[in-house]
Parts: structure tokens; sequence; C-alpha cells
């Protein structure tokens, strides 16, 4: 199930606030782009936005820059980021796009990094914002060095995910687990995977059994737990363990049918 009650939530919220947002900031993974943005984007789509390619530090660096131009040719301001940004770059980079005291909305999918920037953007000089009027109670806004106010949000995602790939790169990302997808999927996200890693075995099954036995997972018997493996597999793609990777290239954005994207 990738779609809890608090995703339907903050999607209401922020249709409930539209008005009082002056600038949205998508946090987009480096390494596939146009599958994180797949959360609704109709509460947003009139708003100023600007995009933060977040784990840019997992991606190749040239694949990175890649897709800084691609979002830049069609008039998107962009900004690449990761752990190890100074907090003032991306602060200063957010203060040009929106007036004193603006209010901003942070969105993304699960597990894109979110909390990351937002404890870059807080450090320490930030200061939780008391209730202000007209906006829906129970926000928890925060200022940024005296120059705009932050609204984090939960997770969001489509309700419906409708292309394979689609949710094979989610999973590889770590935006999904491995207990949210049908084994097709899980099969697809190793194909995409064998491909870019240069493995000749893309069967997942017989490739998942050595790597359990490899890593010494093994259960009562002698055999192999594969269960454990595949978990400890996938989370390790999207952990970053295995090198730097890209899952998608702006070549594909044509492909990707990302006008879906942003149409619920």
């Amino acid at each position: 199930m990738w779609y809890p009650g608090h995703m339907a939530k903050a999607s209401r919220i922020i249709e409930q606030i539209r008005k009082n947002i002056d600038l949205v900031v998508e946090l987009l993974d480096a390494r596939a782009p146009l599958a994180t943005r797949a959360y609704s984007r109709k509460p947003i789509r009139a708003k100023k936005n600007v995009i933060v390619l977040g784990k840019s530090d997992l991606a190749p660096n040239t694949e990175v820059i890649r897709w800084k131009e691609f979002f830049e040719s069609s008039n998107e301001q962009v900004f690449v980021f990761d752990k190890d940004i100074p907090r003032d770059a991306i602060v200063e980079f957010i203060a040009k796009q929106v007036q004193k005291n603006g209010f901003i909305v942070v969105v993304g999918v699960p597990n894109v990094g979110k909390s990351t920037f937002i404890n870059k953007l807080k450090g320490s000089r930030s200061a939780q914002v008391g209730a202000i009027p007209g906006i829906t109670r129970g926000l928890q806004w925060f200022s940024v060095a005296e120059k705009f106010r932050v609204l984090d949000t939960p997770g969001l995602l489509l309700p419906n995910l409708w292309s394979t790939d689609l949710v094979a790169k989610l999973l590889l990302v770590g935006s999904l687990t491995v207990d949210m997808v049908p084994e097709k999927v899980l099969q697809r996200a190793f194909e995409i995977y064998a491909k870019i890693a240069e493995i000749d075995d893309t069967d997942l099954e017989s490739y998942v059994e050595k790597f359990a036995r490899e890593k010494g997972m093994i259960i009562k018997g002698g055999q192999p737990d594969k269960k454990r493996a595949l978990v400890s597999f996938f989370n390790s793609i999207s952990q970053g363990k295995f090198g730097k990777l890209t899952f998608e290239t702006p070549q594909e954005a044509n492909d990707y049918q990302s006008d879906r994207l942003s149409s619920t």
C-alpha cells in the first residue's frame, strides 16, 4: 500500500493553503528525477516552483549536469543538492526566488532526502513560526535566517502508479520498499539495475540466492535466506552502496509520458 491516509491529507492541506504559498520547492532524486516527480502537482501547478536535485552525490556527476540542463531548458530553476552542500548556498538560492518572509512549501516522494534538506535549511538559525492568521492550524512552519518561512510535508505519491518501470525506479531509489510491490516489479527493477551494472544474469531469484550466500545470509539447513537478501540487496542500491548510479536519462523523457505525472 503506497498511498496511506497521510498522503491524501497532505495533498488536501496543500490545496487549502495554495493561495498563501509563494514558492514550491520540488525535491527530486538526481538518479531518477522524472520518476520521483510522481506525485500530484495539481495543487501547485500554478505556483512558482524551483527544482532541487537531491542525493546528487549518489549519481554520476555527468548525468546530474545533464538533468540540470534538461530542466533548465524548460526555464526551470534548478539547484544541485547533497548533504555536504553549505547551508548558506541553498538558503541564498531560495531567498532569491521569493520575497522576504515568503511562504515556501517543500514537496517530494518518500525517502527523497527531504529530512536532510529540511535539516540543512534549519541549521542552528531557524525558529518555529507561531500561528499565522488565515492559514490552516496545526502546520509546522519554521523561519530560515529571517528570510523566508518553510513548511515541510509528508512524502507524496500518486494514488495510481500506472507504469511498471515507474514503480521499479521508485523501488530502486528507496521511495517504495520490497514489500510494497509485486514480483514483476522486483524483476523489472533488477533488470534496470543489471543493465546499468553490466550484470549478465538477469534472473532476480538466482542472483539473490548468490547474493545471500556471499553475504553469509544462511538459515537453518544451510539454505540461503532469500527474503532477507532481497531486502538487503535493494536497500543497498537505494543507499548508494554499489556506487554512483542513474536509473533514467533525459533521453527517456519523451517516453515517460511526463504530462501524466502532472495530470492528477
